[in-house]
């Protein structure tokens, strides 16, 4: 249910502002006349010209256009689905996708075998490979350090 409280509380506080005579209150009902008369000629006025112009029926064209498009997608769709179905070709496709992924995982299991091995039977060429990756690695970051220590001294400069 609506609550009256804050108008009947708005109320009292403008009688007590201003209280109405009773011409004030004819003139604001007239005004008020005036202003559902004058909107309902507007109203009249505007279906007028809607009907006449052929907006109403033109929106309804467009509208009825509009629906017979959706309603030729939906049935493309749908047949076009029906035909994927019929062919096998999504369950195909998650057929190969499938096989594919297991083809890669063994490809990797195979990978890390022949890497084990090459380690295995070559223990002084990986103690020889990590090491040249461990003086890669120390001389790159000293390289950078410096290189960045240059760059600091001369954004500094400038």
């Amino acid at each position: 249910m609506k609550d009256y409280t804050h108008y009947q509380i708005q109320s009292s506080q403008e009688d007590k502002v201003h209280q109405r005579t009773a011409i004030e209150t004819v003139e604001a009902i007239q005004n008020v006349s005036k202003n559902i008369r004058e909107y309902s000629f507007r109203m009249r006025e505007t279906m007028k010209t809607l009907r006449e112009s052929g907006a109403i029926p033109e929106m309804a064209d467009a509208i009825h256009q509009a629906s017979i498009a959706v309603r030729d997608t939906v049935n493309d769709i749908n047949e076009t689905t029906k035909e994927l179905k019929r062919k096998g070709v999504v369950v195909d496709t998650a057929s190969v996708i499938e096989n594919t992924l297991k083809s890669a995982k063994e490809s990797v299991a195979t990978v890390k075998e022949i890497t084990t091995d090459a380690g295995r039977a070559s223990p002084e060429t990986t103690k020889a490979i990590q090491h040249g990756l461990e003086i890669v690695k120390r001389e790159t970051s000293h390289a950078t350090g410096k290189m960045m220590k240059g760059l600091r001294h001369k954004v500094a400069l400038t």
